[in-house]
């Protein structure tokens, strides 16, 4: 069991991602990085980690920042775990601003399916909190 942010959370993340077969379609012609910030982590921490996608797969992925990223998205801890251990939706703390969103959110929404997918993918993540 990986705990969450970390080296190992983020590989394990990004095979889950890698395995799941609709995703390709789902994903087909979204080609960006994608930053996580998770505020107010345990000790006070920050944690950062990050995705590229191309066409539904992961291309590269790491903890810490890109400040490259054409996306991000910014919440605190207890709205991260919550949305891992599926009791709270991510599309709906974007949307009430649990999540702050950055970025094109018209071209997201054009591959809400493979979100939902990746969103289904981190779900299954043995994740120690």
């Amino acid at each position: 069991m990986a705990v969450f942010g970390s080296d190992e959370w983020v590989k394990d993340l990004s095979a889950e991602v890698n395995s799941n077969l609709e995703l390709p379609g789902a994903g087909k012609g979204f080609n960006a990085s994608i930053q996580f910030i998770v505020e107010n982590a345990p000790g006070g921490k920050r944690l950062s980690f990050w995705a590229h996608m191309k066409d539904g797969r992961v291309t590269e992925s790491s903890t810490g920042e890109k400040e490259s990223a054409e996306y991000r998205l910014t919440g605190d801890y207890d709205v991260w775990k919550s949305i891992i251990e599926g009791k709270e939706d991510p599309i709906q703390a974007i949307m009430v601003k649990k999540l702050v969103f950055r970025g094109n959110l018209q071209v997201v929404m054009k591959y809400i399916k493979a979100v939902n997918i990746i969103m289904e993918c981190v779900k299954k993540i043995p994740t120690e909190f």
